[in-house]
């Protein structure tokens, strides 16, 4: 994913965003004029949005699947965890276990 602000993605944007602004100061409702906007930006400006959408899209997806697979590392670390938990409170138990043993026999 990359953010390079050459200039037709700088004026791309800044003109949507000038556009967007220009139809809230005017209190217009913005799902009508979807349409208007898209209408003034010319074909290279709508080309570099399309391009800067479909990479932020594309991060978007690395980001969501290593989210997954980070959680996937840690399901299996706390499962083993727990099995090492369990097994370190077995052997504290059989070692409290043996210790009486052996101070019953000295006794």
């Amino acid at each position: 994913m990359s953010f390079n602000n050459n200039n037709n993605n700088s004026t791309s944007s800044e003109t949507l965003i000038s556009i967007f602004n220009n139809s809230m100061n005017e209190n217009v409702n913005v799902d009508v004029n979807k349409n208007e906007i898209i209408k003034e930006l010319n074909p290279e400006e709508k080309s570099n949005l399309i391009k800067e959408i479909l990479e932020l899209q594309d991060g978007l997806k690395a980001l969501i699947q290593r989210a997954e697979s980070v959680k996937k590392d840690h399901d299996q670390m706390q499962s083993g965890n727990q099995i090492l938990q369990t097994y370190i409170n077995n052997l504290m138990s059989s070692d409290v276990l043996s210790s009486a043993n052996v101070s019953k026999k000295e006794g």
